[in-house]
């Protein structure tokens, strides 16, 4: 298989991953209204809520992943990777506005008295929703980790979520029928408010911080240990490298100070061994790129550029050193 047709595949799977779960999603929407208009319960109708902002975040989602796999092109050099985000902060805007909602509805119902309905058949519905969505959410979740998809695990996370309040309100639904108090019922509807506020914000904040390119450790520790596996004696230093993600692509830049008598054919193979385990670690659509610079007393762990304009800088010890392969490799943060 060619690297365009391993691509097409992959985006052809996450295209139907999205789309059952659209489907999905669409069949829990309708059994927790149903749910909602047996009981009149407030709890169930913020479920119930959270569930429609499920599906338009999932409609998203697919436009997302429709979009992002396009290439970089002269208008988008970087690809249109970065809708990822957008995405993820539009579904959290939805979840806020679904909470205060949800708030509102709940302190009516307090104020009020409103009784619930037929909490049998409600039980039952929203057990069942709250199953399916369980299922759906951890099979995304393994979608996303075999496809390699941010987004079918964002929404595998969410709908996971979903799982999770819908086992809330069968709780305490079932306190309901068993204690006959029925302000439960908006009590548990401002809980699940309040869950969903705080999911909200934090697709919000992921948002916000992806659209800024904020600096990942834990990316960047992965490419210093890829680094040191293919490492030669005579590579002097690295510096200035960084590493940030747009939707499933990822770019990697850094400086390689390297001998100053070096060819272009040592220079190449070098690149080479750096560009084939890098790709392997991150993928093939990541995008390398890889400034020679020749060795000189002054640029070894030399940081041209002010601390706060840099990611990270990374320090390969130097050449008198490298007979230490225990020594690891120094990561300095720029705050």
């Amino acid at each position: 298989m060619t690297h365009v047709d391993a691509t097409n595949h992959r985006l052809s799977r996450r295209r139907r991953a999205i789309l059952i779960s659209l489907v999905v999603g669409s069949v829990t929407l309708l059994m927790k209204w149903a749910a909602y208009l047996l009981t009149g319960s407030h709890a169930i109708q913020s479920d119930a809520l959270e569930s429609i902002v499920n599906i338009l975040a999932t409609g998203f989602a697919l436009l997302s992943i429709l979009l992002s796999a396009r290439p970089p092109d002269p208008k988008y050099p970087y690809g249109y990777g970065k809708i990822t985000y957008v995405s993820a902060g539009f579904e959290g805007g939805l979840i806020t506005v679904a909470a205060l909602v949800i708030f509102y509805e709940a302190i009516q119902g307090l104020i009020r008295r409103e009784s619930m309905r037929n909490p049998g058949w409600g039980l039952v519905l929203i057990a069942g929703a709250g199953v399916i969505c369980l299922l759906l959410g951890l099979w995304l979740l393994g979608q996303g980790k075999r496809h390699d998809s941010l987004v079918l695990k964002a929404d595998g996370q969410h709908i996971l979520t979903d799982s999770y309040t819908s086992f809330g309100v069968v709780i305490g639904l079932g306190l309901v029928s068993l204690t006959g108090w029925q302000w439960l019922d908006s009590l548990v509807a401002v809980l699940v408010a309040l869950s969903i506020l705080v999911t909200g914000y934090r697709l919000m904040r992921d948002a916000l911080t992806g659209l800024m390119s904020r600096a990942d450790r834990e990316l960047l520790d992965r490419i210093v240990l890829a680094l040191r596996e293919v490492r030669r004696p005579d590579w002097i230093d690295v510096h200035q490298l960084r590493a940030w993600q747009s939707g499933d692509r990822t770019f990697v830049d850094f400086h390689l100070v390297v001998p100053r008598d070096w060819t272009v054919v040592q220079i190449h193979l070098a690149s080479d061994l750096c560009l084939a385990r890098l790709k392997e670690l991150l993928g093939d659509s990541t995008e390398i790129l890889i400034h020679f610079d020749p060795d000189q007393p002054a640029l070894r762990g030399f940081r041209p550029m002010p601390a706060w304009t840099v990611a990270s800088a990374v320090r390969i010890p130097a050449a008198g050193d490298l007979g230490n392969e225990e020594e690891p490799i120094q990561t300095e943060p720029s705050d």
